[in-house]
């Protein structure tokens, strides 16, 4: 396991050990995305329990991107202090911390907005979620959506952010416009896959430019949409080595959406042996041999020695998880102190109830544990 707890590097960020704390919603900020103190104390018991690198959840980057209640922003430069306070909190955990940012594209729930607006899509679709009716993006809406990740980027940088990864991935906005069974636009950003991947190429140049050359840029990409005309793994080499070449420091492999059949979405259920552990983890190692830039793995990892296995056999370069840690937010820190068990997350996914309450997402069996020992 030697490796798995080196000192490594991404761009310039120095990561004391090879475990990620993949994004992941948690309801914690208030109606209009601000950073609340329930933000700061959920991500300081991520900070002190030993993970190498934190990567928050989704930040919507314009009002009429917001998808879930209690949804993180940055969207505001009155967001930038919230957001300080935030890294400060990180980091005084010992903890290091990339913010995620996001465009939900059709996937944004009209009745969260801050401020009224339009759901935006690269073109109309069939997709059976989708409950609005659409039009594609003209131009200037795509060349506002791509200073809005630019925008974000500055303000994570202003704030202490470690670094950035833009959500690539999920059926969310840059994946709707990379994969054809979302993109049926007949103009410049839609139809080969050089069109389709324009948006996210020119978002990219745009945010390097705003953040400078050290600063890590990341992003998470679905290999594999899982659906009727999405994205193969063919498709996404292609589309990863253009980000090599473009310029990105990490790409974090996942796969699936809303619209693939539930066995086959990015949080699956029913993870109980190490067979059932690091489902997109084949899809990874195809992209840590083609692609040469730091591979992380993501799906379903809860056992410290198929993690192990995964990092030994360079199938990636890093490991990340999301569930395991809203139980146990000192896992890497319990494995380092010699007891190697398994995750106690049994992946029932009733940890986001919670976080549709406003009380930010926590684990249903603890919280039902205590409140049976304390009644």
């Amino acid at each position: 396991m030697t490796q798995l707890f080196e000192k490594s590097w991404i761009r310039s960020l120095e990561l004391s050990n090879r475990t990620v704390r993949s994004a992941t919603w948690t309801g914690t900020g208030d109606e209009k995305g601000f950073v609340t103190a329930l933000t700061c104390e959920f991500y300081d018991r991520l900070a002190r329990g030993g993970v190498g690198l934190i990567i928050s959840g989704y930040q919507y980057i314009l009002p009429n991107a917001v998808q879930l209640p209690y949804m993180l922003g940055n969207y505001d430069d009155a967001q930038v202090p919230g957001l300080k306070r935030l890294a400060e909190t990180v980091h005084a955990g010992g903890g290091k911390l990339v913010g995620q940012i996001v465009h939900t594209g059709f996937r944004a729930n009209p009745k969260l907005f801050p401020q009224e607006g339009e759901i935006w899509a690269p073109s109309e679709t069939n997709d059976p979620t989708v409950k609005h009716n659409l039009k594609a993006m003209p131009k200037n809406q795509i060349l506002e959506l791509i200073q809005a990740y630019a925008n974000a980027a500055r303000r994570l940088k202003q704030s202490g952010f470690d670094g950035v990864q833009l959500h690539g991935a999920h059926g969310y906005g840059i994946n709707q416009f990379l994969a054809p069974c979302w993109n049926q636009r007949g103009d410049s950003y839609g139809g080969n896959l050089s069109n389709r991947y324009r948006i996210l190429g020119e978002a990219l140049e745009a945010v390097r430019a705003e953040v400078g050359a050290d600063w890590p840029i990341m992003i998470k990409l679905n290999a594999v949409d899982f659906v009727e005309k999405g994205l193969e793994i063919r498709e996404t080499l292609e589309i990863g080595k253009r980000l090599a070449n473009d310029g990105i420091d990490a790409i974090e492999i996942s796969g699936g959406s809303a619209s693939s059949p539930k066995d086959l979405g990015p949080v699956r259920t029913k993870i109980n042996h190490d067979i059932d552990e690091a489902y997109f983890a084949d899809l990874a190692a195809q992209f840590k041999e083609k692609v040469k830039v730091p591979v992380i793995s993501v799906g379903g990892f809860r056992s410290l020695q198929k993690i192990g296995e995964i990092i030994k056999n360079n199938c990636a370069d890093y490991v990340s998880m999301a569930r395991p840690f809203i139980r146990e937010p000192g896992l890497v820190n319990r494995w380092l102190g010699g007891n190697i068990s398994r995750a106690t997350c049994i992946s029932c996914n009733g940890c986001f109830e919670s976080g549709l309450k406003g009380m930010g997402i926590s684990c249903k069996i603890e919280s039902e544990k205590a409140a049976s020992d304390n009644s």
